[in-house]
């Protein structure tokens, strides 16, 4: 078998979170195992879909599941779910939209390209509303024409606060609202919360919090908009064809699920808390350097889970892209992120032992 060594590819310690481009997750053992026997035996694909979703609602608490290939395609699949329902003659039609409702509201504080372009290829028209800094909810609501499929609101720079107003104005304008939330997991809630709000369609990454494939996600919302989203895809002949999820990462997923409404949430945080907690502590007393833990219950990221942010001087000698760079090019190599005059360590990604060896080689480099 041919590893990652092989080709000549370093793997390293992920101390900067879920994201896509370092791989997003490490999946646990049981999710591994579920994809290692769903690979063994043939299934009809439509018919497992359409059973994990029931079994997923089921689980969560919501009206409707589907899952998709990751969030990017399950807010595109969502896009066309607005356009077509669930009719058979708009579904083969897109992305020619000629007669049918096709602007969808997004605010520029959202610069997630590829979603722009995603609206575009299922035949939307984009209205971009506020500024690339703020977004109000009379913004969004001031945006809704004749014309309008749907809003599409990106949970993050964007609040459950402004979604909670926003989405009443919508419904009574008959304008479904679509969620980009691929990594606002945890909190566990949120699984719930935002569809309870009312949205439509809510989108998250499998490969994040979820700790399932990476190439899968969750579509959640009303029934009526999933079974639209799901026509859209794959292994349909229609616009969602080439975002095929398999057997194998379906049924991940669906483990990754089990295992994430099954844990403790608290115990989770309280994990993390104590691996930045030990980083930071490690490097506070370096002559120059700020270490602080912000996180869940503060208000600083009251959603986020904790992470220690390594304040540097200019005293310290080094900005924080000579440290981070410094990390990557140790034994063993150590992948953080900086913002501003800090480095910042994510736990969520860290597996048991290795914030004792990030704390180590920080004191290494800063020392």
């Amino acid at each position: 078998m041919l590893t990652y060594k092989d080709l000549g590819v370093r793997p390293f310690i992920n101390a900067s979170g879920t994201i896509t481009t370092l791989g997003g997750s490490i999946m646990p053992s049981e999710v591994i195992d579920a994809i290692r026997t769903a690979g063994s035996a043939f299934v009809e694909l439509n018919e497992l879909h359409e059973k994990v979703g029931e079994k997923l609602a089921q689980m969560i608490g919501v009206e409707a599941v589907f899952v998709s290939c990751g969030a990017a395609s399950g807010v595109q699949l969502s896009v066309a779910a607005c356009l077509t329902g669930t009719d058979p003659e708009r579904i083969r039609r897109l992305p020619d939209t000629t007669g049918i409702k096709n602007e969808f509201i997004i605010s520029l504080v959202d610069s997630h390209t590829y979603i722009h372009q995603g609206i575009e290829v299922a035949g939307g028209k984009l209205v971009r509303v506020g500024t690339r800094q703020s977004v109000s909810a009379e913004d969004i609501i001031g945006g809704i024409g004749p014309n309008t499929a749907a809003i599409v609101f990106f949970l993050g720079k964007q609040t459950k606060e402004q979604l909670a107003e926003i989405i009443p104005q919508a419904t009574e304008r008959d304008v479904p609202v679509i969620i980009d939330a691929a990594a606002q997991l945890p909190p566990r809630s949120n699984l719930t919360e935002i569809a309870g709000l009312g949205a439509s369609l809510v989108n998250f990454s499998g490969g994040k919090g979820l700790r399932g494939p990476q190439n899968s996600g969750l579509v959640i919302g009303k029934k009526e908009y999933v079974d639209a989203a799901r026509l859209n895809s794959s292994p349909y002949s229609a616009i969602g064809r080439g975002m095929k999820v398999g057997k194998e990462e379906i049924m991940g997923l669906l483990t990754a699920v089990e295992l994430f409404l099954a844990q403790d949430e608290g115990e989770q945080l309280a994990e993390w808390g104590a691996r930045v907690s030990h980083i930071a502590e490690a490097v506070a007393s370096i002559p120059g350097v700020q270490a602080t833990v912000r996180g869940k219950g503060q208000q600083a990221a009251p959603d986020l889970a904790p992470r220690a942010y390594i304040a540097l001087s200019d005293s310290v000698g080094k900005s924080p892209q000579q440290v981070s760079n410094e990390l990557r090019a140790g034994e063993p190599s150590i992948v953080a992120r900086h913002a501003g005059d800090a480095i910042v360590i994510d736990p969520m990604t860290l597996m048991p032992g290795e914030a004792e060896i990030i704390a180590k080689r920080l004191v290494e480099v800063l020392g």
